[in-house]
């Protein structure tokens, strides 16, 4: 089962990035990308993939937790030029090294995937 996607910044158009926000959305999993470069990645959770008001109410209720818990991957994971924006319904980390970023994302799927099952 794949937990991200990853998209080369050299790829034209959004049509992967869609497909995969199309079979989150069916599946209800969390939507998490990597967008890479030459030697850096970029990973985004986006919360859109869970589309029910108790998800989203529960999200905020968690938002101390979800803060804590990315900030601590992030922290996993960063180099000292990599940057993140973190709240409960948008996760960024930026300037990972592409496999630090791979290995990022998989953890954040779990767990996010932990609080909203």
């Amino acid at each position: 089962m794949n937990k991200f996607i990853e998209i080369p910044s050299k790829e034209k158009g959004y049509e992967k990035e869609n497909d995969w926000h199309k079979h989150c959305l069916y599946k209800q999993i969390p939507f998490i990308t990597v967008k890479t470069r030459t030697k850096l990645a970029d990973v985004h959770w986006d919360y859109i993939t869970y589309n029910t008001p108790q998800t989203d109410q529960k999200l905020s209720e968690l938002s101390d937790i979800i803060e804590k818990g990315t900030l601590d991957i992030f922290k996993k994971y960063a180099n000292a030029d990599s940057s993140q924006r973190i709240n409960c319904h948008l996760i960024y980390f930026y300037d990972l090294n592409i496999p630090h970023a791979h290995l990022a994302a998989d953890e954040l799927y779990d767990f996010i995937i932990s609080l909203v099952p």
